[in-house]
C-alpha cells in the first residue's frame, strides 16, 4: 500500500487566478487600491483633521493615514499631493489649494489606470519613474531615459494639470536646492531653444544660463553642459554638438525633477554628491552664538538623515538661555 505524504501546508493552495504575473502589474494594482483609499479618506475627512495626511474617522475616532496627501502646515489651507508607487513617494505637487485636492487625486487615479502593465510608455518621465521604482524594489534592470526629441512634449499628467504653489516649496535643505536647480534648467532650456532656432549665440549667454555655455567663441555649434546643485558643479560634459546638447538638457531637466527630496538614492554617486553639496551649503554659519554651529565645529547642530536638514537649537533672548536641539530627529 502506497503511503500518502502529508501536505506540509495543510492543504492550502496558492491563488492561480491572481490577475498579476509581474511585479509591475502588482504595483499598478496596489497603486489603484491605494489611490482609491486616499480619495475616500479625503472625502470622509472631518474638521478634526490631524497632520501629515491623517484624519479622524467619525465612526470610531481612529486615525487613518493617506498615501497620497498631507497638509503642508497646521493651518491646513494647502496640501502636498504625492505620486506614490511601489511603497515610495516619487514626486510631489506642493501646496495645492484645498479646493483642488480632490481633482488632483482623481487625476492620479486616472494616471495609474492608464498605465499599461504590459507595455508602459517609458517616454513619459513619470511612468519611467514608476517602472524604475518597481525595478529597484525587485532588483530588476533599470530602464534608461528614453525621452522624445522635443523640448516640450504633452504627457499624461498625474495631477490633472493642477499646479502647486512652488513659492511655498520649502520642505528641507535639498528641496530648496531642487527648486533653484529646476528654475535654472528651465531657463537654460528656454534660452537654448532661441539659439537652436536662430542659429546664433547671445553675447550675454554665459551670464544668463547656468547649465550650458558655448565651447568655442566663434562657433554656435558646440556647447559645454553642466549639472549645478547647491552652488557646486556636480558634473559636466565638454564640446557637445548642438543636436545632442538639446537632448542632454532635456535629460538633465528630468534628472533634476526626479530627485526624491524625501528619500534620495544615496547609492547613486551623482545623487550622493548633490546631497552632500546641499548638506554643506546649508550648514549653520559662524555667528555670535557658538552652540548654533555644527557639532564638528564646536556647536550642537547636527544633520538629520531622516528630515534631510540641519537640526539646530534656539536662543531665547528674553531668558538669555540656549535651548538645545532635540535628539534623533
Amino acid at each position: 500500500m502506497i503511503k500518502v505524504s502529508k501536505d506540509p501546508f495543510g492543504g492550502i493552495k496558492g491563488d492561480v487566478t491572481f490577475r498579476s504575473s509581474s511585479p509591475f502589474k502588482i504595483d499598478k494594482e496596489e497603486a489603484l487600491k491605494q489611490i482609491q483609499s486616499s480619495i475616500n479618506n479625503w472625502k470622509k475627512k472631518k474638521k478634526q483633521k490631524t497632520f501629515f495626511g491623517k484624519f479622524i474617522n467619525k465612526h470610531n475616532d481612529k486615525i487613518v493615514e493617506s498615501y497620497h496627501w498631507e497638509y503642508t502646515d497646521s493651518s491646513k489651507k494647502f496640501v502636498n499631493v504625492h505620486l506614490y508607487w511601489s511603497n515610495n513617494i516619487l514626486r510631489t505637487l506642493f501646496n495645492v489649494p484645498f479646493n483642488q485636492v480632490n481633482k488632483s487625486l482623481v487625476g492620479l487615479k486616472r494616471f495609474y489606470k492608464n498605465i499599461s502593465s504590459v507595455k508602459p510608455n517609458l517616454s513619459n518621465p513619470d511612468i519611467l519613474l514608476c517602472y524604475n521604482q518597481t525595478a529597484k524594489n525587485y532588483k530588476l534592470p533599470l530602464k534608461k531615459i528614453t525621452f522624445k526629441d522635443q523640448i516640450e512634449v504633452k504627457y499624461l499628467n498625474p495631477f490633472e494639470g493642477i499646479q502647486g504653489n512652488t513659492s511655498k516649496n520649502i520642505i528641507n535643505a535639498i528641496s530648496k536646492d531642487k527648486l533653484i536647480a529646476m528654475k535654472d534648467i528651465e531657463n537654460s532650456i528656454d534660452i537654448f531653444i532661441q539659439i537652436f532656432e536662430n542659429n546664433k549665440v547671445s553675447k550675454s549667454l554665459n551670464k544668463k544660463t547656468k547649465n550650458f555655455s558655448q565651447s568655442f567663441k566663434t562657433s554656435p555649434d558646440y556647447f559645454d553642459v553642466y549639472l549645478y546643485w547647491g552652488g557646486k558643479l556636480i558634473k559636466e560634459i565638454k564640446r557637445v554638438s548642438k543636436n545632442k546638447t538639446k537632448k542632454a538638457l532635456i535629460s538633465l531637466k528630468n534628472f533634476i525633477s526626479e530627485f526624491n527630496i524625501f528619500n534620495p538614492d544615496l547609492n547613486d554617486p551623482i545623487v550622493k554628491k548633490m546631497y552632500l553639496a546641499s548638506k554643506e551649503k546649508h550648514q549653520p554659519k559662524k555667528n555670535s552664538f557658538k552652540k548654533l554651529l555644527p557639532v564638528n565645529k564646536g556647536g550642537m547642530s547636527y544633520w538629520s538623515y531622516k528630515q534631510h536638514k540641519w537640526i539646530t537649537g534656539q536662543y531665547d533672548k528674553k531668558k538669555k538661555k540656549f535651548i538645545p536641539p532635540k535628539e534623533n530627529l
